[in-house]
């Protein structure tokens, strides 16, 4: 359903200062910036192309165990690299290390480049041309969609792509960023449509075979706007978003099949020659990432008295003899992830799901709790208790309190995502519940939020950690 390797994909990645105009080829191989606009072939737009897909997944495994770790699902005890176990336990965070930035900006400015030489050449159709277009602005909203999830309040800037000479691009406010999403989707979504009838300029990578079509890829891009408007409405966009988080979901390829929970887009990984493996494919004797305890005892358990399907699916007892610790952190590698491992064995070309459909009933149960459908919001909750965790459905019902069902909607978002994109610290954070999460470590402390990179608080003359005028 998913899987093709990308090892055969040439890259067009930029270099980034923020704000700024540079852009620095990073494989020889592929056209300049300068050679893509001047000669804007089919050739090389379809490898510019195929790099946005290889710029999205670039900073994925990073920030998938650095929240993670914020989050108390795992932590990386990797013995060379204490930041790595220090920092998301104990603080504060270096702002050199800040996750869900200079990846998802360079992408960015990769997209507009691939937009602008679309936009020059004459060797494609309109639709194809459209088609092109929609891909490229759908792949850039994810990219800002990442930078404000985890920012929230402290805003992002947008306007990417300055010359060297402008200043660097201001920042918006986290409302006005969920605003230019939602515009980037809408416009995403027309262009799509013009473009129905051609194909994408590109042959897309394995982890969307099943959105290869501007059709198909449609539905996609409302997904990921259903997704930014549930995020936005628990900002305090409030129940339009939710309202509109709804409709966009009856557009996506959400489905109430108990066979299709995985299905959706993936990243795509593989350890061929110039691809990029998916190193956190720990073998259950590594000595790299674990999981933690709390998974497990904060677990329901299923009619049987097992635990949630989910945990069993996803962790296992490590086989590393002695356990891995790390001198003076007190917290012993006992439980391995499974996620992205093959029948108990690495698997360096395992795929990261995106955004897969057991999350897009989960944003409908999240919608519906929004604008105060109970009845409807236990309904999704129900599908992914029993089909994903194999648990009886909830004693909730409409009667109950909305923050009852908060936490069960959280309690299901953390075990259906754990260890696939920071999920539990991201919701603690939207909805003021840092708190819930435990420190695990004596003097510990979970991280408040993701701070803005010190170069982009230099470049703005504020004084870090930097707090956006306004934001």
């Amino acid at each position: 359903m998913r899987r093709l390797s990308m090892h055969t994909a040439t890259t067009l990645l930029a270099g980034l200062t923020l704000g700024c105009g540079s852009f620095d080829i990073l494989n020889s191989n592929d056209p300049s910036e300068a050679d893509l606009l001047t000669n804007p072939t089919p050739s090389k737009i379809s490898v510019a192309g195929t790099g946005l897909f290889v710029g999205a997944r670039a900073g994925v495994t990073g920030e998938i165990w650095i929240l993670g770790s914020y989050g108390r699902e795992g932590v990386r005890l990797l013995g060379n690299n204490q930041p790595d176990y220090q920092e998301p336990f104990f603080g504060p965070i270096q702002q050199q290390r800040a996750v869900a930035w200079g990846a998802e900006f360079t992408n960015i400015r990769s997209a507009n480049i691939f937009l602008a030489a679309l936009a020059k050449t004459t060797q494609l159709s309109a639709a194809q041309k459209s088609a092109g277009i929609g891909l490229a602005q759908t792949l850039k909203a994810l990219a800002v969609f990442k930078v404000i999830a985890v920012r929230g309040k402290l805003g992002a800037p947008v306007d990417v792509g300055r010359a060297l000479s402008e200043d660097p691009a201001p920042f918006l406010t986290e409302d006005g960023v969920y605003n230019y999403i939602r515009a980037l989707l809408d416009s995403a979504k027309t262009n799509l449509g013009a473009g129905s009838a051609a194909n994408f300029p590109l042959v897309l990578p394995g982890g969307f075979s099943d959105f290869a079509t501007p059709t198909e890829f449609l539905k996609f891009t409302r997904g990921l706007a259903a997704k930014a408007e549930v995020f936005h409405g628990s900002a305090g966009c409030g129940i339009t978003c939710y309202q509109r988080a709804l409709t966009e979901l009856s557009a996506s390829y959400l489905t109430f099949d108990p066979g299709a929970l995985a299905f959706g887009p993936y990243y795509d990984f593989s350890s061929g020659p110039g691809d990029s493996p998916n190193n956190l494919s720990d073998p259950l004797n590594g000595a790299d990432f674990f999981a933690l305890r709390v998974n497990q005892t904060d677990a329901q358990l299923q009619p049987s008295g097992d635990m949630d399907q989910r945990v069993l699916d996803k962790v296992a007892d490590a086989t590393r003899d002695p356990p891995q610790t790390v001198g003076g952190f007190p917290i012993t590698g006992e439980l391995k992830f499974t996620n992205y491992l093959a029948g108990g064995r690495p698997n360096t070309g395992a795929g990261i799901p995106i955004l897969k459909n057991e999350e897009l009933i989960l944003l409908g149960a999240e919608a519906n709790l929004g604008i105060g459908n109970k009845a409807a919001a236990i309904t999704y909750l129900d599908f992914v208790r029993q089909n994903a965790g194999g648990l009886a459905p909830t004693t909730l019902t409409a009667a109950s309190s909305t923050a009852a069902l908060l936490d069960e909607l959280l309690y299901n978002r953390r075990y259906s995502l754990l260890w696939e994109q920071g999920a539990r610290w991201i919701d603690a954070r939207r909805y003021n519940r840092l708190s819930t999460i435990p420190v695990i470590v004596p003097d510990g402390a979970v991280p408040a939020e993701v701070p803005i990179p010190e170069a982009e608080c230099q470049a703005r003359n504020l004084t870090a950690p930097c707090r956006p005028a306004g934001n």
